[in-house]
């Protein structure tokens, strides 16, 4: 999220902001399933001690994943005159 609030203080079109959110989204996916595969490569013990803890730092960055994909769809959108985008139109 630090990447992202520099993108938005940036000197940057509306489109390349846009762009570089959904870039952060994509490199924040890509965290979050690596994570996925690490937490199914842990031992039942391991799981039991780490596992609470990785799911809610992977919870958190799907979280900002959305935020992401919700701050660039608002940008399109903004700019072409339309209103705020729901989390879900975000998704589609």
């Amino acid at each position: 999220m630090r990447k992202a609030s520099i993108v938005e203080r940036s000197d940057k079109s509306v489109d390349e902001k846009a762009e570089s959110f959904m870039k952060l989204a994509e490199e924040a996916d890509v965290i979050v399933d690596r994570m996925e595969s690490s937490l199914s490569r842990l031992s039942p013990s391991e799981l039991e001690t780490l596992g609470p803890g990785r799911r809610k730092e992977m919870d958190q960055l799907s979280e900002a994943v959305q935020k992401l994909k919700v701050k660039a769809k608002e940008l399109i959108k903004r700019r072409t005159g339309g209103e705020k985008v729901s989390a879900a139109e975000a998704t589609a």
